[in-house]
């Protein structure tokens, strides 16, 4: 059932380095609202499952939805984060921008992990339902921050 996820990003990934020279951090802040509305979807899907067994296919449209948000979040990414850095910077800027996204990756899962964990002995069902919401709130944050960003990337033709 996870390949749904898969898929999205698979049908995102080739054109979002191309929207993202045109629109930029819109493309990011669309990304993450995509997750968002994924990983909420699979948590309502969750929530509603209840005792009966209705199988993974309701998951599919979130994990998809949320999959078509990492290829337009992730993939161009560095290039509009490093876009507003000055040449001279630009190796220094790649690796903080590196650095802090180990740093922020790791830290979210631990504190996902924790959160999850904390409610797995109630079933995964519930621990999913717990952490779904949380997950969502960080990717609709995400959408906020990425508004922060550079207006647009900068292609290497583009002066």
């Amino acid at each position: 059932m996870t390949a749904a996820f898969s898929v999205g990003g698979f049908l995102t990934a080739p054109v979002a380095d191309t929207l993202a020279v045109r629109f930029g951090r819109l493309v990011l802040a669309a990304g993450a609202l995509l997750m968002a509305g994924g990983f909420g979807w699979v948590g309502y899907a969750v929530s509603q499952a209840g005792a009966a067994h209705t199988g993974a296919w309701p998951l599919a449209p979130g994990l998809l939805l949320a999959g078509a948000g990492l290829g337009f979040l992730v993939v161009p990414l560095a290039t509009v984060v490093l876009s507003a850095v000055p040449a001279d910077l630009a190796g220094d800027a790649s690796g903080i921008f590196s650095t802090a996204q180990q740093f922020g990756g790791a830290l979210g899962v631990a504190t996902l992990a924790t959160l999850f964990f904390q409610h797995a002995a109630d079933g995964l069902g519930s621990a999913l339902t717990a952490v779904a919401p949380w997950i969502t709130g960080i990717f609709v944050l995400c959408a906020a921050l990425c508004l922060a960003l550079p207006r647009t990337a900068v292609t290497d033709h583009a002066a």
